[in-house]
Formats: structure tokens, sequence, C-alpha cells
């Protein structure tokens, strides 16, 4: 079995039609709640790890890293693991891949109540077990766990950075996240790595 931990960094894009700026403005559509939205953002960088392996950080255009990433995903035997990824990252790479006309050559399994028989293992959704709970955050729930981090950026952040043109800090800010999405999956969920 692979593991492949995944994170993904997104930006809102400028929109340059002025019906569309009007509509985002009626709406009270913030900067920061686009850069959520897979119609007005985009991929910047997708951080990926297997077990126990360095990460590789994709960024550049946004069209060679989904073509990079969903090189590097497809194949039997493939869990990827996330963090929100069953609201935010998967949904986002597909409709994201879909817009650049990238090929998805890989069948990933949203079934979020049958993770043990998915492709993909969401680990908020493990740490949640119940809508109902406040989602835990992945750097807060690290240091909990006495997983440290050394990274001093937030999603929230990512924005700020791409317009500096730091994207060396983006990029290290991804690493970190998936890091330490390995280290709380190895803690918590040994007995479905097969690997280790």
């Amino acid at each position: 079995m692979k593991y492949i931990f995944l994170d993904i960094e997104t930006v809102p894009f400028d929109i340059e039609h002025n019906d569309v700026k009007q509509y985002l403005m009626d709406k009270k559509i913030s900067k920061e709640a686009r850069s959520l939205n897979p119609l007005y953002s985009k991929i910047i960088t997708i951080g990926m790890k297997t077990l126990n392996e360095e990460a590789q950080i994709l960024h550049g255009d946004e069209k060679e890293i989904l073509e990079k990433f969903w090189s590097n995903v497809k194949g039997l035997n493939t869990i990827l693991v996330t963090f929100n990824g069953y609201k935010f990252d998967i949904p986002f790479i597909i409709l994201r891949s879909i817009i650049n006309n990238v090929k998805i050559p890989y069948s990933i399994n949203l079934n979020k109540w049958q993770m043990e028989k998915s492709n993909h293992f969401d680990l908020m959704l493990f740490f949640s077990q119940n809508e109902n709970f406040i989602n835990p955050n992945l750097k807060i729930l690290g240091k909990m766990h006495g997983i440290e981090s050394e990274d001093k950026y937030s999603g929230r952040d990512v924005e700020r950075l791409y317009n500096e043109n730091k994207i060396q800090e983006i990029n290290k800010h991804c690493q970190d996240d998936v890091e330490v999405l390995e280290k709380l999956f190895l803690k918590f969920c040994k007995e479905h790595v097969d690997s280790v």
C-alpha cells in the first residue's frame, strides 16, 4: 500500500470581468473566501510525501502542477491522506484539473463514512468523528500530541507571501504541513499502515 500525504496552497486570481467583480462585491465575497473556492482561485503549490521519504513540493504553473500531481498518484494501491481533503483539497484539485483540461486518470473515493474502504483518508474527519464537533487545526493538533512545527505561517498568510513573491516560504509551509500530517497519521492510525 502506498500512502501519499497531501496538502495544497491556493491564492485568488485577479478577476478581469466587470460582471464577475460586481457579483463578488454584491455577495460580499472577500479575497480570503475566494482563495478557498476553485472557481475564483488557483493552486500554487501541492505538497506530497510518501511514508518515511522526503516531501515533494510541486509549484509553478497550475496546469503543470496538476499534471505532475496526477502522474504521481495514479496507480493501484495508493491512498491519499489529507487534512480537510474531503471538503477542500480533493474537490479543489478535481475542479481545477477540469478547468485546466488536465486528464484525471485516478478516481478518488469521497465516501467519508467508509474511509477504511476508500483510497482517501481525511485525518480531520478521523479526529472530529462527528460533524457537530469543532474542526481541529492541523498544527494545533500536532502540538497537542507532541509534534512540533517550526513553521511560523498558516494558510491565511499564503496570499500575502505570494504577493510578496516569497514562494520558498509557501513551499516550506506546505512541506511542514505534510510532515505534521504524516506524523499524526502514524501516531494515531498505525493499524492502517501496512508498510511502516
